[in-house]
This record gives C-alpha cells, structure tokens and sequence, in this order.
C-alpha cells in the first residue's frame, strides 16, 4: 500500500481536477502512477464534488450521528456469503443509506446480473464425466488433422413467429404495455444441420409435426456423406461430433456410421456448452431470426438458406476451434459448465 496520507492522496486528487481531468482519467492517472488501487473512483468522486463546491480542504469532515464503518472487505465478505444480497439489505447490515452501499459497489466493479439458466443440474460422476472426455481431447495429439475432418450436427426448433420481450423505459405510475402471452404450441419445425470448419455440408427442415427418430438420422447421415463426397471430395477421414441424443447412439445409427467408416468424437452426456450446433450456429441463427414472421415453411427455409450463404469462412472455424477453450475451462473448473 501506498505511504500516503490521506491529505496527501487528497491533495493528489486536487490538483487532477485543477487540470480538469474527470473522476475516470483522474482515478486512472493516480493508479498508473502508484501502481495499485489506492482510492477508489467513488472516493476521488466525492472529493471531485466537494471542490466543485467551493470546499478545497483536504481533511475528513466532521460527521454527526453513527460514525461510518463501511470496509470494502467487509462488503466483499458479505457479498461472498450472499451474492444475491440486495442493496437494503446491505445498508441494514452496515447501518448505512443504501445509496452509500450501491456507489460502493460500483467503485468495486460489481454489478447486477440476473441468475445464469444452466442445461442441467450436474452430478458428481457427470461432472468427472465431462472432465475425463475433455482432458483426453485436449491430449489428442494432431489437433489441426483433427478439427479438419471434424463434422458437427445437431437439431433445434424455428419458428415460424420469433417473438422478442423488450424491457421499456417508463414514467412513474404507468403501466407496462401490454404483450400476448406466447403460445406453447406456436408452430415450428426442425432444423437438422451438419457442418465443418469450412461451411455448411448438409441440413433440411423436416415436415411439420415430425421429429428424429434413429431411421431418419440414418437416412440423414447418408444424405450428409453423399454432400461430403461433393464438397470435400479429397476428405479422407471424417470424424461426427454429435451428442448423445437417443437417435444419435441407436444401434441403427452406430450401423450406418460403421458402415460410412467414420469416427465418434466423444462427448459428454448433457452437454451442449461442449457442442459447437448448440454454442454457435444455433445462437448466431436464433440472433439473426429474432423479431421475424414467416408466413410458411417455404420462407422461412429461404431465410435460413440465405443466412447460412453469408456467413464467412471464419465464422465457420471458430465454432469449430474455440472447442479447445472450452475443453480447458471444463477441466480447469471441475467439470461445471462454461457460462457465455
């Protein structure tokens, strides 16, 4: 720590608002200069506003009532054993406004963020499940072979009506507008796609009302290395990355990949955040689609179909690539989720 004192740092703050620095370039100069955080940007605020009054002292001013106890630690301390602690509750517990807590907060870089939804509630063994698969493909060695012929698919329902909640800004007393309430059973079908590192290779829309079963992924798995031959004719390995869906580890299935002689990466059961359709593709697709209407299959289908052509080659490698970032922070986290 810095062998300041508090007059001292004070006048150090004095002299950046003499040059008209603002609280930010002021807090930055004085911990590029010191190395370290030796006033928070909420401190050197308060001061930039008690010289704008006319008040240049540099000595603390006298405070009448309950002296103020208010420790950064302290509050890392409480937030550590209650991150979901609000504002007035913490000024219950440090006896103080609960303006004074959120400014506190702020200076220590925290924020509010809404819980993260997770896909499933991981146990024990599906934890160490994950860390195993990833730690063994981080060891793979020809990494580059590898993400070469790697082929990923997966499905995900698109609607025909993509609704998109917006928070407002409002006056005090009025009430939100209003919204109908989504449809559960608005109408979608499934889109079945499979990719590598340089684009699409093969994907379709199935019917209405129709799902996966193992007869249809086999066919499909067919029509994908009839589109491989095509596009990647000098391929000489193909490696499927899927998950562990039941079409997809079907004995029918596990027969046609044998029969095509392609290799199963190993994944994780429930884990999409280790599947690049899920991580990637389907996040990019559902961006591009929010707040769109189509009026029948055949739309939608061309809308798709445009948004897959304009996507660069580079979009298409890092989906496949940023495999290895995610293998790491599984194994470097114990097998938790990555969170996005």
């Amino acid at each position: 720590m810095s062998t300041l004192s508090k007059e001292q740092l004070r006048a150090i703050v004095y002299y950046e608002f003499l040059q008209g620095h603002s609280v930010a370039e002021a807090t930055a100069n004085i911990h590029a200069a010191f190395k370290e955080d030796v006033l928070s940007r909420w401190t050197v605020n308060r001061f930039f506003n008690r010289f704008q009054s006319g008040d240049i002292s540099f000595e603390d001013q006298p405070r009448s009532g309950r002296p103020s106890v208010l420790n950064d630690d302290d509050i890392r301390e409480a937030l550590k054993c209650n991150p979901s602690a609000s504002t007035r509750e913490l000024s219950v517990k440090f006896a103080c406004c609960h303006t004074t807590i959120a400014q506190h907060l702020e200076a220590l870089g925290y924020r509010k963020v809404v819980s993260t939804w997770i896909p499933h509630e991981l146990h024990p063994f599906q934890l160490a499940a994950r860390v195993s698969v990833s730690q063994s493909l981080l060891l793979r060695p020809h990494r580059k072979d590898l993400f070469r012929q790697l082929v990923t698919g997966d499905e995900s329902w698109v609607l025909y009506v993509n609704h998109t909640r917006k928070k407002s800004w409002l006056p005090r007393g009025e009430p939100p507008p209003k919204e109908p309430k989504p449809n559960l059973h608005e109408k979608k079908v499934l889109l079945c796609c499979w990719w590598d590192m340089k684009g699409m290779l093969y994907w379709e829309l199935l019917p209405p009302g129709h799902t996966i079963t193992a007869q249809v992924y086999a066919s499909q798995l067919q029509k994908l290395a009839e589109k491989i031959g095509e596009k990647r004719g000098k391929r000489v390995q193909t490696t499927l990355l899927h998950d562990n869906a039941r079409p997809h580890v079907a004995k029918l299935t596990q027969a046609k990949i044998d029969e095509l002689g392609w290799e199963v990466l190993p994944h994780p059961p429930y884990s999409p955040d280790l599947a690049p359709s899920d991580y990637h593709l389907f996040r990019a697709l559902k961006a591009h689609l929010r707040e769109k209407r189509f009026n029948d299959q055949r739309e939608l289908q061309t809308d798709i179909a445009q948004f897959f052509d304009a996507q660069p080659p580079e979009f298409w490698a890092a989906g496949i690539e940023s495999l290895v970032d995610r293998w790491t922070y599984v194994v470097d986290h114990d097998g938790e989720y990555v969170v996005d």
